[in-house]
């Protein structure tokens, strides 16, 4: 059995024999990359699909049972309905043929893999609709009627949490299967033994929009410093480096004090920092899971997080794997990431919890074998891999 992965992938964490030789960079999302070294440890061949702004011929690179076909993206590829996109990438389909396809996200990769007529499961991410009315613009308006095409013409769908499926209408729901988002094994073996907690929190947030709500953030940040003079602010991700709009606001509020503007980062280095954490504090209005937070619960940093921000509550367990705040109030999240800070009672009790509850619900383990059954419930037949299982996890550096 071949299962083909289409979507944004990041090439560096593949458990391959290429990730320390030049790759072009590509429209990345490490939970598409976690989700093929989940395969391939499981013994199955996997061929990946994705693209890349860098090259100027579709690209196919193979290591073991391993093969990526890299696609072409043309710049501004909203404004031509992504058309270009999805044909390069429907053509590399056809060529480099899998037994099945598992997309993510419900836009061009996904199309590009209908087009193919290969059976075919699209995981939603989020719920295009909700986007467009938050964030208004032409971009989300054809993002969108992508979406409408591929949930129209999919048969199979799978939503990434319970708050992503409740937003379907009913008959995209009837054909739409729940299966959360996990962290991958590996994510324990990259925790240090010796790391210690440095005296600062940390938001990890792509973008500084209305959604991911980093005003609040920094305003929190700034009611916190009177109470704790030396502790710090790290903000990582894109908006948040340097000269970036987060520090634009910052500075026009004048709310620069103890803030590291970080920027985006390497997917590793973001792990460190945020396990050598004090707190994760995660003001965003609405998330479809949230998987900075799990990470966190992981590396046994608490977190704070909004008590009506989609996921969040259901992945803090209510309040029980994690501290619940009202986002739209800096004072609410402020007070709750003191709490953590001052009490360590609390604060040991919710690093434990955290990390149980994330094991226990959220495990590489729990979630990719519910994908392997569902797959084989399409399919009308088991999935079997071309190799043995390994006896032990293979690791990613």
């Amino acid at each position: 059995m071949t299962i083909g992965v289409a979507g944004p992938i990041e090439l560096r964490i593949l458990d391959w024999d290429l990730k320390d030789t030049s790759l072009p960079q590509t429209n990345a999302f490490p939970l598409t990359s976690h989700f093929i070294n989940a395969l391939l440890k499981r013994g199955f061949k996997v061929i990946a699909y994705t693209n890349s702004t860098e090259i100027a011929e579709p690209m196919v690179l193979e290591s073991g049972n391993l093969k990526v076909c890299i696609s072409r993206q043309k710049p501004q590829p909203g404004r031509r309905f992504f058309l270009f996109e999805v044909e390069d990438m429907r053509k590399m389909m056809v060529a480099h043929p899998a037994d099945f396809i598992s997309a993510f996200w419900s836009y061009e990769f996904a199309w590009a893999a209908l087009k193919t007529g290969k059976p075919t499961v699209v995981s939603l991410h989020d719920v295009a609709l909700q986007i467009l009315r938050k964030i208004p613009d032409m971009f989300r308006l054809v993002r969108w009627m992508i979406n409408y095409i591929v949930v129209s013409k999919a048969d199979f769908l799978l939503a990434n949490s319970v708050y992503t499926y409740n937003q379907l209408d009913r008959k995209t729901k009837s054909k739409t299967r729940v299966i959360d988002n996990f962290y991958p094994s590996t994510l324990e073996q990259r925790l240090s033994a010796t790391a210690q907690k440095g005296n600062y929190i940390i938001t990890v947030a792509q973008g500084f929009t209305q959604r991911k709500n980093i005003e609040n953030g920094l305003q929190a940040f700034a009611l916190l410093r009177r109470q704790f003079p030396d502790l710090e602010y790290y903000l990582v991700g894109v908006d948040s480096e340097e000269g970036g709009l987060a520090q634009q606001y910052a500075e026009k509020q004048n709310l620069t004090d103890g803030v590291r503007f970080m920027g985006p980062m390497p997917y590793d280095d973001v792990f460190k920092l945020i396990q050598n954490a004090q707190v994760l504090l995660h003001p965003s209005r609405e998330e479809s899971f949230g998987m900075v937070l799990l990470e966190a619960m992981v590396a046994r940093t608490p977190t704070v997080g909004g008590k009506a921000s989609g996921y969040i509550p259901h992945l803090l367990n209510y309040g029980k794997a994690g501290l619940l705040s009202d986002v739209e109030s800096p004072e609410s999240m402020a007070t709750e990431v003191g709490r953590l800070l001052s009490d360590r009672d609390l604060y040991q009790t919710l690093a434990h919890a955290g990390y149980t509850y994330a094991e226990e619900n959220f495990s590489e383990e729990v979630i990719v074998r519910k994908h392997l059954d569902y797959y084989s419930e399409v399919l009308g037949r088991d999935l079997k891999p071309v190799v043995q299982q390994p006896d032990k996890p293979q690791k990613v550096a």
